[in-house]
């Protein structure tokens, strides 16, 4: 989906591109159209390992998240699969659209360094990689975390819980707090790193190989043009 939406517009060849917004904008579009995929999975996941802490005669009989996914829609109805959507396709959000803006950005800002000054790419690469990543993880982590609060955080006395079992009120909380608790909704985050941010990496190296990050595809930018007597 970035492909599709930054892939279509263009860039000069190597100049900087002084449109900014246009990586953003292209960021957040990719974001919208794809935070909800990784949702039914998850459920799909966390009710397979759920349903073996059942009785035996409740139990559904999964016999992995695969075979979850497939049955939950004709035994539970299709909306059983997003229900509790909201930290996830938040978090997901929050952190593509982040990523992809940062890390275009920086592509692009940074091309004098192995164009003109003898940098390795893929020392440069690395650098702009860990640093977008960073940057947007912890951006986007502490609404990943709303699920831990709301499922897992001690209630209140008598059993209430202080956000009414919902993810929205607890991230509304985590933003009213978030100056002088920031740090403590990162707990956990290495945890999450293990599971999803390495791969993430590993794609995002492997994506910007093909070219995933370049844009300069009209004619009237190519190297064939700008250097025509070459």
């Amino acid at each position: 989906m970035w492909q599709l939406t930054y892939g279509g517009t263009t860039s000069p060849a190597d100049y900087m591109d002084p449109n900014a917004i246009k990586n953003l904008t292209c960021a957040v579009t990719t974001a919208l159209l794809t935070c909800f995929n990784a949702v039914p999975i998850d459920n799909a996941r966390r009710a397979y390992f759920a349903d073996k802490t059942w009785p035996v005669e409740l139990r559904r009989g999964y016999g992995s998240p695969i075979s979850a996914l497939v049955r939950i829609p004709f035994e539970e109805g299709p909306g059983y699969l997003f229900r509790g959507a909201f930290p996830l396709a938040m978090h997901s959000f929050m952190f593509w659209s982040s990523y992809l803006s940062f890390y275009s950005w920086l592509k692009d800002k940074m091309y004098f360094l192995w164009m003109y000054h003898g940098f390795s790419y893929n020392y440069i690469k690395t650098l702009n990689l860990v640093g977008s990543f960073t940057l947007a993880s912890i951006i986007a982590y502490p609404a990943y975390y709303t699920r831990e609060m709301v499922d897992l955080w001690p209630k209140e006395r008598g059993g209430h819980c202080s956000f009414n079992g919902n993810y929205r009120q607890a991230y509304k909380m985590m933003i009213d707090n978030i100056d002088s608790m920031y740090y403590n909704y990162l707990t956990n985050y290495w945890t999450w790193f293990r599971r999803y941010g390495a791969s993430i990496m590993i794609a995002t190296w492997v994506a910007d190989n093909y070219g995933m990050f370049v844009n300069n595809m009209d004619p009237f930018h190519s190297l064939e043009t700008d250097w025509a007597m070459s």
